[in-house]
């Protein structure tokens, strides 16, 4: 049975059980393969919470909460790990600021006593579209600061991206220690075999030529490896083949490998948009269009994707819009302007008609009224007339 944990203080090591989050899952023995101080629950956003956790770099302690019906539909209340809050956070009420990668804030109440987060909590849920299944991983960089990671239960987004940025310095290490004691001739097979810390024949970004298969594909950023679900990595696999080489092997050095891992998770996902089996529409063209045009100026190998674009843009344009006017489209545009010319004449005898009609029958009204009143002036004189 697979398992994931709930609550992680990496800070303290203190037991889950702590958390005094009304909706905190009891303490469950499982079968052995999930810790017994640790509530065990299903998911996958959690599950990829716990490893970008154990990844942070220790600027600070961290938990990872679960987001449930309580703390995203009803009642928006976040209860926090009670030891996190007794070893980290004021034992008295406080401005609690919550910190989003794209370094906008947001002010929560921390109610000391409950060890939880109130007002301002669902205001940051709505801003962020938090839904149930969710997992967010919380970091503690100032006294009343934390900077918030969120994965979703049914999205891949950058911050997975940056998940899959796997540090290489322990495999380099090893490497090393293996070559130190392996012989003249197993140290060169080793050293053309492992490249980059990692077992694959591309020991630089621009050997694309070296990728026979995408068993051979590897995506390094700087020291790192990304790791990218199957079906966005054969996307990008393809993007790179079409081009023989990698799109991202230009980028300015500048560029952190955290929006260098960005823009090859979105240049996967226009792809796949682009060759959906439904047409994209002009928004969503002009959209990827713009993002293209972006990534290319920072140095990314899209030209070829932009292009489709720009051609797909081209097809959704109005007839007016398009150069050269297609064979028969006149000739179908005069006959058109003739029927709707007829049909406006149509149109104006038929309310001629409609007008005579009205006529008409005010005209026969008005005879039947008139033939009543002579019938009732008759029958009038004839009941009051001498016997």
């Amino acid at each position: 049975m697979e398992y994931e944990l709930l609550l992680v203080d990496s800070s303290s090591g203190s037991e889950g059980k702590e958390d005094n989050d009304d909706n905190f899952q009891p303490e469950v023995s499982g079968d052995g393969d999930c810790p017994k101080k640790y509530a065990c629950i299903n998911g996958a956003a959690l599950k990829r919470a716990i490893e970008l956790e154990k990844k942070l770099p220790a600027e600070g302690p961290t938990f990872v909460k679960g987001m449930m019906h309580s703390q995203v539909v009803k009642g928006f209340w976040l209860g926090i790990p009670a030891s996190f809050c007794r070893d980290h956070l004021p034992n008295h009420d406080k401005t609690i600021v919550l910190e989003d990668q794209e370094g906008e804030t947001y002010e929560t109440n921390y109610i000391a006593y409950k060890t939880g987060l109130s007002g301002g909590w669902k205001g940051f849920v709505t801003q962020q579209h938090l839904k149930v299944g969710d997992a967010v991983v919380f970091q503690l960089v100032r006294q009343t600061t934390f900077k918030v990671y969120i994965l979703r239960e049914n999205e891949f987004t950058a911050t997975d991206g940056a998940l899959g940025l796997l540090s290489l310095d322990t495999s380099m290490e090893n490497i090393t220690s293996k070559k130190e004691k392996e012989s003249s001739n197993e140290h060169a097979k080793s050293k053309e075999a492992v490249n980059c810390g990692i077992p694959f024949p591309c020991s630089d970004i621009d050997d694309f030529a070296a990728v026979k298969s995408i068993v051979d594909f590897k995506i390094v950023i700087g020291n790192g490896l990304l790791v990218l679900p199957d079906h966005m990595r054969t996307t990008y696999y393809h993007l790179c083949q079409a081009r023989k080489a990698f799109l991202h092997r230009n980028l300015l050095k500048t560029i952190s490998p955290e929006f260098t891992t960005h823009m090859i998770v979105e240049t996967a996902n226009i792809a796949e948009g682009i060759r959906a089996s439904s047409p994209a529409s002009l928004g969503d063209l002009a959209g990827w269009k713009q993002t293209l045009e972006s990534f290319e100026a920072m140095g990314m190998d899209v030209a070829l994707m932009r292009k489709r674009v720009d051609d797909l843009l081209g097809l959704l344009g109005a007839p007016s819009e398009i150069s050269v006017v297609p064979e028969g489209y006149e000739a179908v545009r005069l006959e058109r302007a003739r029927a709707a010319k007829e049909l406006r004449g149509i149109e104006s005898r038929v309310w001629t008609l409609k007008d005579s009609l009205m006529a008409m029958d005010v005209k026969m009204e008005e005879i039947v009224e008139a033939s009543t009143r002579k019938k009732d002036q008759a029958m009038r004189k004839l009941a009051t007339s001498p016997w």
